[in-house]
């Protein structure tokens, strides 16, 4: 019966035992290369049948649908790209009055120390007047303690 269906021989009984194996092996060789051509040929088929199917409508609304999806795509980018190019103007900004700022308080710290050494030089000579006069008041309180003594 698989003899007769492959076409090979017409007549089963004029056939020996290793004629018939023989067949059989043939027929399934031929079968499962059957199956591997006609899905290799199938795939083929319906990929061509996809591009054939497809008017050039089809295929141009295809395209202009992917080109439009890559516009979004770089529209949401090129937000994205403005959006971090503003927080780096904003930080760099930011930034920029910090180092003001900082170099303000660093003039002021040093007019202040200045402004500490000078008050400290006073001071020092303040002092050194204040010792210089308590030893004049101290020779006139002498002096008087010796005028009032005689």
């Amino acid at each position: 019966m698989l003899i007769i269906k492959m076409g090979i021989v017409d007549n089963l009984s004029s056939l020996s035992d290793e004629e018939l194996s023989f067949n059989k092996k043939a027929y399934q060789q031929k079968k499962k290369t059957k199956k591997k051509v006609t899905k290799k040929t199938t795939k083929k088929r319906k990929s061509k049948m996809k591009v054939d199917e497809m008017s050039p409508k089809m295929n141009q609304g295809m395209l202009k649908e992917a080109i439009d999806d890559i516009n979004r795509e770089i529209a949401r980018i090129n937000l994205q790209k403005r959006k971090l190019n503003q927080q780096i103007s904003d930080a760099d900004s930011g930034l920029e009055l910090s180092r003001r700022a900082e170099k303000r308080l660093q003039d002021k710290i040093a007019d202040l120390l200045e402004k500490e050494a000078s008050l400290k030089e006073k001071k020092k000579r303040i002092t050194v007047d204040e010792e210089s006069l308590s030893d004049k008041l101290l020779k006139i309180q002498k002096i008087r303690s010796e005028l009032n003594d005689v």
